[in-house]
């Protein structure tokens, strides 16, 4: 009998051991993802190449725990696609908009790329990490299981390229420009009067050769990483939005990490946009020069008159809450 109760005393001590190291081992063995990495941009592009060294850094400093798998030129699909697979709970980051993620049960989100909702990169980048940014973050990820990792990845002013310049709001009536599927883009070029076509980043070069389009918008630095200017010599300075871009993530890959390694994650990507926003601003120059001597004409815009033309954007979301544009400008300017 005593013998008995002895090893029954064992066994449970054993099982309590046992059951000990299973609750040590299991954060342990979650801390522990391969994430892949998704966008529709080139690997030649500035975001792609910072992507890939802020994921280095992340690897290096959670010493191998997070890991990184890289998908560039739309090889996961759409940019909506990777959206939609990191909500499903899947191991994936992709690079996106605010526009694409209002979309997503957040409609606040969209104002951020209004036009000329900033007046520089300091603004923006203020408003990215703001308390009323943060607040819309948490929502994303209690509604669609989305985690925003960082929206600071300001590739610089977008411009209109095309077969002729727009310095004028009244020169692109008519145009077949291209515009993503997005709300956004589709409300503030419908007071310009252009013929709006849903085209593809991926697609957006075969479109302007075949004459599918003959206007697109975009970065210069993205313009240079795509080739556009190959195919349209016109590009007019019109710096319309300044799009809050960056990298999005499942917030059940985001929540199986330790406390420590989500804070590096957010802390490398985070670093990596302001990289790319000083880069951008830095290469602005010269790509310019390098266009010119490709034969590309730049044209200045009337800015104001833009301005004017597309200020009919920010009533035009029934959903905005009141007073929304005003939280939005007193968060970018710290006021």
């Amino acid at each position: 009998m005593i013998s008995s109760m002895i090893s029954r005393r064992a066994l449970g001590k054993l099982l309590a051991a046992t059951s000990a190291l299973g609750l040590m081992s299991a954060p342990a063995l979650a801390q522990e993802v391969t994430i892949r990495l998704a966008t529709v941009n080139p690997p030649t592009g500035e975001s792609f190449i910072m992507a890939e060294e802020a994921a280095e850094r992340v690897t290096e400093r959670t010493e191998g725990r997070v890991q990184f798998q890289m998908f560039p030129s739309a090889q996961l699909g759409s940019t909506t696609d990777s959206i939609e697979q990191a909500s499903q709970g899947q191991p994936v980051m992709t690079f996106t908009s605010a526009s694409f993620l209002a979309g997503f049960g957040v409609p606040e989100l969209a104002i951020v790329e209004g036009p000329f909702i900033v007046e520089n990169t300091e603004e923006a980048e203020r408003l990215a990490f703001s308390d009323l940014m943060m607040g819309y973050y948490d929502d994303l990820a209690q509604t669609a299981g989305i985690r925003v990792v960082a929206l600071n990845w300001f590739d610089g002013p977008r411009h209109m390229i095309g077969n002729a310049g727009y310095p004028h709001p009244d020169d692109l009536e008519g145009v077949r420009m291209r515009v993503p599927p997005v709300e956004t883009w589709i409300k503030t070029f419908e007071p310009l009067d252009v013929l709006a076509t849903t085209v593809e980043a991926a697609e957006v070069y075969s479109a302007l050769s075949q004459g599918v389009v003959s206007a697109a918008e975009a970065p210069l630095t993205g313009l240079r990483a795509s080739g556009w200017q190959e195919v349209a010599k016109h590009i007019t300075l019109t710096g319309h939005f300044n799009l809050f871009l960056g990298w999005v993530m499942s917030e059940e890959t985001y929540q199986a990490l330790s406390e420590e390694d989500r804070a590096i994650l957010m802390e490398e990507f985070r670093v990596g946009g302001q990289d790319l926003t000083a880069l951008s601003k830095g290469l602005e120059d010269e790509v310019r020069a390098e266009f010119e001597e490709q034969g590309v004409t730049f044209h200045e815009a009337d800015v104001q008159a833009y301005r004017d033309q597309t200020a009919s954007f920010y009533t035009s979301f029934p959903d905005w809450p009141e007073g929304l544009y005003d939280q939005v400008r007193a968060a970018a300017t710290g006021e």
